[in-house]
């Protein structure tokens, strides 16, 4: 009998490690749902993140170009590409769909349990059923989009080229409100509370009321706007970057600038925000850490291309692409090159953190994945 309670014993407590192993690799595996990860931009999804060295663990090679950044959702990875979008099973590396538009996709998708959204330069904005591809809704426009949706509980945001941003309701497409800029809008909407921001080619940074599109302030730079903002929500500030050369961090309540640093060229990118630092390239081949409270420069490293592309930052790592088909990943406290990797085209994509591996794609028609080296 006590030889039978042993193994009970035994029994259970190994049902207990497997059951934790299990939830720990489910917490590892956590979604990347949309442009730079979350409703603040921040280009992070709570990930514990990868430690290196890293390896190439999975390539997936296309006959047209991905122009997007990819998403990924239980185990499924979107991305866009010239003529449409493509669900592809991270286990199987096989397309589940492909959803055919008339003109590229720059628009990073955005995806729910159950819909995913995404713009068209064929002017139209759709959402589908995330697991068949199936049409759902569009909404047609006289622009293109390039902007990347963010959802937010019953309504789905986008920018377009027309100088519109929108909010549609997103199970049924109908359009709740409309607000218009003074020129296009390719950057990418986040979300802070009660409030939407976005910048415009109008070179203003717009801060809308979410629920009906109405002004609540505005910030004008000396250049476009087409980078995307990140939010830090504890201490209330909105970060972007200019084709005035520099970034800019602004209070989220009065609209009013806290800070801004010089690049030597537009800055395009979009900050990504990681432990009290802001991390961010420049068509100066240059990318930048800064402090994210005072604006001051804590390190700089030189690539030989301009940086379109947003960083993604894990456990004291930051990952970007330069135009000089390179792929680098830094330490995030000194700016030491840590892993260099050759892409066979340009990039101005956010790589996508996933369990235990980093998604990125390029237009030269691939989509890599990289992995922990055991």
């Amino acid at each position: 009998m006590k030889h039978l309670r042993l193994i009970a014993s035994a029994i259970f407590v190994l049902a207990l490690i497997l059951n934790c192993s299990e939830k720990q690799e489910q917490s590892l595996s956590r979604n990347w749902p949309c442009f730079k990860a979350n409703n603040y931009r921040t280009s992070n999804n709570g990930n514990p993140g990868l430690k290196l060295p890293l390896s190439r663990s999975w390539i997936f090679e296309n006959d047209s170009p991905f122009q997007s950044s990819p998403v990924i959702y239980d185990n499924i990875l979107y991305c866009g590409a010239d003529k449409g979008l493509y669900a592809i099973d991270l286990a199987t590396k096989k397309v589940l769909w492909k959803f055919e538009t008339a003109q590229k996709v720059y628009s990073t998708p955005a995806v729910d349990s159950a819909m995913i959204y995404f713009g068209s330069w064929d002017y139209h904005f759709y959402a589908l059923d995330r697991l068949t591809g199936k049409y759902k809704w569009s909404y047609a426009d006289t622009g293109a989009f390039s902007s990347s949706p963010l959802i937010d509980g019953d309504m789905v945001y986008v920018g377009n080229y027309s100088g519109n941003v929108y909010g549609f309701d997103r199970t049924y497409g109908s359009l709740v409100w409309k607000f218009t800029a003074g020129h296009y809008v390719a950057s990418s909407p986040a979300v802070y509370d009660d409030k939407l921001l976005i910048g415009s080619s109008d070179k203003h940074l717009y801060c809308l009321d979410k629920s009906d599109g109405s002004l609540i302030w505005k910030y004008i730079t000396k250049g476009d706007i087409v980078s995307s903002p990140a939010i830090d929500s504890a201490a209330g500030y909105v970060y972007i970057g200019s084709h005035d050369n520099n970034i800019y961090c602004i209070d989220i309540d009065t609209g009013s600038k806290i800070w801004s640093f010089a690049t030597r060229d537009m800055v395009a990118s979009s900050p990504a925000l990681y432990d009290n630092r802001i991390l961010v390239g420049s068509l100066d081949s240059t990318f930048y850490c800064l402090d994210a409270k005072t604006g001051d420069p804590l390190w700089s490293y030189k690539t030989y291309g301009d940086i379109y592309s947003s960083p993604t930052p894990f456990d004291s790592v930051v990952v970007f692409a330069s135009d000089d088909l390179n792929v680098y990943m830094l330490d995030i406290n000194n700016g030491a090159q840590l892993y260099v990797f050759g892409l066979g085209g340009e990039t101005a994509g956010n790589p996508a953190l996933y369990g235990r591996q980093l998604f990125f794609g390029d237009k030269s028609g691939r989509l890599y994945g990289f992995s922990e080296r055991f």
